[in-house]
């Protein structure tokens, strides 16, 4: 894990819904006891960890989800300096874990069976200048093996009603090429969400689609892994 400079989340005891990033960074076995140091703790992360409180860390990036806890023997510049574990704690993670994709890292799929009109009121508003983005839908969350989409507009869910597989769609990842998935719909789904507005009780439908992605390339595959790598760290500090 030091070798390969593994991502890590720390987490306290007072915080354990709090996670902090960190590096593995070496493993100093001239240390009596020996010891595992982590940097790249940003400072507000730094304020959280005090010598001598018992840490749990899981490791960023492991198939299974891999655990341990271990008390932080000192603190440096950036990191800790923590006692090296008894043991480690496997869990097996689902066969494809899903993440909730957040508004600094918005993802989006667009079909090849569906694109937007102008004189659609059923589509989404959009602009000429932006004419290439109108098909763009939003989605929800996303595993190595499909996503979930949501709009407030049925117009894609109207025309996608009665097919199974759009061979020519796009998955489209932050600071990446669009990536041409066949998309299977696995299922469909009309939401009725109720909140308040003015003091008045109102509701708004979403429209939501799943799909698996079939037969996708090894390097797209790549690609999803390293974004679902980092949703897995992006509510940490």
């Amino acid at each position: 894990m030091c070798d390969g400079r593994m991502q890590a989340l720390i987490r306290t005891k007072d915080n354990i819904k709090v996670g902090i990033r960190a590096n593995f960074a070496r493993f100093d076995g001239q240390k009596s006891p020996p010891a595992i140091v982590f940097d790249k703790i940003s400072e507000i992360g730094l304020q959280k960890l005090e010598k001598g409180i018992p840490i749990k860390i899981e490791v960023i990036g492991m198939p299974s989800k891999v655990m341990f806890v271990a008390n932080i023997i000192d603190k440096a510049d950036d990191g800790v300096i923590c006692s090296l574990p008894a043991s480690l704690v496997t869990i097996e993670r689902r066969q494809n874990s899903r993440y909730r994709v957040t508004p600094s890292a918005m993802a989006y799929l667009s079909f090849s069976l569906w694109v937007p009109e102008d004189d659609d009121p059923s589509a989404p508003p959009f602009f000429d200048a932006y004419r290439s983005l109108a098909g763009w839908i939003p989605i929800v969350d996303i595993s190595a093996g499909g996503v979930c989409v949501q709009s407030h507009f049925p117009a894609f869910i109207n025309t996608l009603e009665t097919v199974d597989l759009d061979p020519n769609a796009k998955l489209h990842l932050p600071m990446s090429a669009p990536m041409p998935v066949q998309a299977a719909i696995r299922w469909k789904r009309r939401i009725k969400n109720r909140f308040a507005e003015d003091n008045r009780e109102r509701y708004q439908l979403d429209f939501r689609l799943g799909i698996e992605f079939l037969e996708l390339q090894e390097e797209y595959q790549v690609k999803i892994r390293n974004y679902l790598r980092q949703l897995s760290v992006a509510d940490a500090i």
